[in-house]
């Protein structure tokens, strides 16, 4: 930490995941800090800075919906938005701060509060193509951050040798994370029973593992040029788990996507491309030959598809402001003016009751409630008055006992 602290960074980035790089950045008296997100907005950063998140329509970042929501889904939203931050606080934010304030001192602020005081928050997103929804000013979408459309370049000889014997070129990877070779056998027969479909149409896979023989229209490889074949002229479909750069990687390319999400913000990803009209979503639950091929021949022959990917990648490109310049200009001016705090807003400081209104709406309930008992209260002593002066008196208890008796 000595080292950190005398290094004297003008500004420090630091990851959304944890909260530990938050804290060492704030030992290290850094004079500025990023917190940096990986992928889209996370609910709880825009918990903490104070951001509004309508559940109506902002579901939770791992739920599998988009932002047209069905009354279920909308109940699910809100508890995934209520227990998200409490979450946090007793699993991530709490016993990180613990474990400070046990080689730091007491006196070491929870990680929670030093995150609200963030600055600036980078996105790996852009606006045009993620889900709507409220934002701030201190919230920067830098997404498509060094993946500027380039010339293609040749291919090797082994992938374009393949490429010229067929009409269309599909590419299948589900990134580097997860390891293809482990999916249950069921789905190797379902994808390879389905590229065999396609007879004219040339696959690429990222697979690992030699424990099946692909069909003769199916390469397998260990390492995919994939930059350079989602931009062949041939290619027609990217399958993919929906990672985000996968996602920004296709709109880049112009390709539509078939998406299978497997876990984390995945399942949204794949309702973005679903939304905007260029990708279809496969859930893990539905994987067999038959959905595959439905999938496939609808991204294939239907011109729908390619034509929604051309249009979110021409807007894409021709973006005013482009991301590079968005990180360079706010990394050079929060290094300048350090904390920003005309970008925060009022509703990071305040407690849970004051932020939901909850105090308000107990008093209006109260209040109502108790107006509504005085109503009636005073209804039914008129009503009182008025049958004793009409004559009406209710029986009293010995005459009712009397009318028992006799019959």
């Amino acid at each position: 930490m000595d080292k950190f602290e005398a290094a004297e960074f003008d500004v420090v980035f630091t990851h959304m995941y944890e909260f530990c790089p938050i804290g060492i950045q704030h030992i290290g008296k850094a004079k500025t800090w990023v917190w940096v997100n990986s992928g889209a907005l996370w609910d709880y950063v825009a918990y903490f800075m104070g951001l509004p998140l309508p559940p109506s329509y902002a579901a939770p970042m791992m739920a599998d919906v988009g932002d047209s929501l069905t009354f279920m889904q909308r109940f699910k939203s809100i508890i995934g938005h209520t227990i998200t931050p409490l979450f946090v606080y007793k699993f991530s934010a709490g016993p990180q701060t613990e474990i400070f304030r046990k080689h730091f001192g007491a006196s070491f602020p929870h990680l929670t509060d030093i995150a609200k005081e963030a600055p600036l928050v980078f996105v790996n997103s852009n606006e045009l193509y993620d889900l709507p929804r409220p934002t701030l000013h201190k919230i920067v979408n830098i997404g498509g951050l060094g993946m500027k459309q380039a010339s293609a370049k040749p291919l090797p000889k082994e992938y374009s040798d393949l490429t010229e014997k067929v009409d269309s070129v599909v590419v299948f990877s589900f990134g580097s994370v997860a390891n293809a070779t482990l999916m249950p056998k069921e789905w190797k027969e379902a994808f390879l029973g389905a590229f065999s479909r396609f007879p004219k149409t040339q696959f690429f896979l990222r697979y690992e593992g030699s424990d099946i023989k692909p069909p003769k229209n199916v390469h397998f490889s260990h390492w995919l040029p994939q930059v350079d074949l989602l931009q062949h002229p041939k290619t027609r479909v990217f399958i993919t788990h929906g990672g985000f750069n996968s996602l920004q990687e296709a709109i880049l390319a112009s390709q539509p996507l078939i998406t299978i999400p497997l876990f984390g913000d995945q399942f949204r990803n794949g309702r973005i491309a679903e939304k905007h009209g260029f990708g279809i979503v496969i859930s893990k639950s539905e994987i067999n030959e038959d959905s595959i091929s439905e999938a496939l021949e609808k991204l294939l022959t239907d011109t729908k598809y390619s034509k929604a990917v051309k249009i979110m990648n021409k807007m894409v490109l021709n973006k005013p402001i482009s991301p590079e310049t968005l990180l360079v200009k706010w990394t050079e001016f929060v290094a300048e003016f350090k904390t920003l705090d005309n970008l925060k807003p009022m509703g990071a400081k305040l407690d849970a009751i004051t932020y939901y209104n909850l105090d308000v709406y107990a008093t209006v309930i109260f209040v109502t409630a108790a107006v509504l008992f005085v109503i009636w209260k005073t209804m039914k002593f008129i009503f009182c008055k008025i049958a004793s002066l009409l004559g009406f008196r209710k029986p009293s208890k010995d005459v009712v006992k009397k009318s028992k008796k006799d019959n």
